[in-house]
């Protein structure tokens, strides 16, 4: 009885430790991020791409005028539950699609309506905002593309710069809430 108890432990455990090694990693794993600005809250949610040893300014200039989803697999998702300014210009509440058109000394960023595309399926029919801004280069090494809300002002607590940043590279635009 004692015997068959542990062969059908050591069976079970290694069914389970085969079947665990043998799930995927995702290669540009899926986040999503609810980051408060003042009493507005933004949704991101976005696929992370590693550079793993390419370097970031060749797959920019492979990009150069061609639009990225800014990210990985699905088009990156910016979202808010009330209206914002993004580079001055309203936005209201909603989901959207975050694109970018990168460049050597700037970058175009795209708000569309559309929401639902696959890799680079992008579609300027929904587009609701863009411009430009500059890129800078820095003396960091991002290795998993990131985009955060960085500079946030602590004392008004209703704006900050969206910061999209891979290798040595950092894209930033303002977004300010209503309190």
């Amino acid at each position: 009885m004692k015997r068959t108890l542990t062969l059908i432990v050591m069976l079970g455990l290694f069914v389970f430790t085969q079947n665990a090694f043998a799930q995927r990693v995702a290669a540009s794993p899926l986040v999503t991020v609810k980051q408060m600005i003042g009493t507005t809250e933004m949704e991101l949610v976005y696929s992370r791409p590693s550079l793993d040893g390419r370097d970031v300014n060749e797959l920019v200039n492979k990009l150069n005028n061609g639009v990225w989803r800014t990210g990985a697999d699905m088009n990156t998702i910016i979202g808010f539950d009330k209206d914002v300014m993004i580079n001055g210009k309203p936005i209201k509440a909603g989901r959207y699609s975050l694109w970018t058109v990168p460049g050597d000394t700037t970058w175009k960023i795209i708000i569309s309506s559309i929401t639902d595309k696959w890799g680079t399926a992008y579609d300027n029919s929904g587009d609701v905002l863009s411009f430009f801004v500059p890129v800078t280069k820095t003396s960091n090494n991002v290795e998993t593309f990131v985009i955060n809300l960085t500079d946030f002002d602590k004392n008004s607590k209703d704006k900050g710069n969206i910061e999209l940043a891979w290798g040595n590279l950092s894209v930033k635009f303002p977004i300010k809430v209503n309190n």
